[in-house]
């Protein structure tokens, strides 16, 4: 298990800094002017928001604590980081427009940008723990 630790713990890494930059993009996106989140600033769908991305957290935490008991989530992982992506598609090219026109432009551009970034790093992790998953079946396999 040695060598899979470091990987763990970069994904852990990832996944906490990923999610306090997603509760940052909420709080530009509110104070920008701009309203995702329904109709008078309805806290529901923040919270929602949040609750959903704080799994990857939870996933990466358990499988880098204990990795024997968590090593058969990360194919759930993967998947949710692949739906991940395909809704950052979706939602630049639905909300474009929104994103373009709020009041702040550099709250927009630090908004898309950083959004953008998060989600090359949603690529890697995906990456990452297929990595990881393959070090695993070799160990399973008797190999390292």
């Amino acid at each position: 298990m040695g060598a899979t630790r470091p990987l763990q713990a970069a994904l852990f890494i990832y996944e906490s800094l990923r999610l306090l930059l997603l509760v940052a993009f909420l709080f530009i996106v509110q104070s920008a002017g701009g309203n995702f989140a329904g109709e008078g600033g309805a806290f529901f769908p923040y919270i929602v928001y949040i609750s959903s991305n704080a799994l990857f957290f939870l996933m990466a935490l358990f499988m880098w604590l204990r990795p024997e008991e968590y090593r058969n989530y990360i194919t759930l992982y993967m998947a949710g980081k692949i739906i991940a992506v395909a809704s950052f598609y979706v939602w630049a090219i639905s909300t474009s427009r929104e994103i373009t026109g709020m009041h702040n432009l550099a709250g927009s551009i630090v908004l898309l940008g950083g959004s953008a970034l998060v989600n090359i790093a949603d690529v890697l992790s995906v990456w990452g723990a297929w990595t990881l998953q393959r070090k695993y079946r070799r160990m399973e396999n008797g190999g390292l």
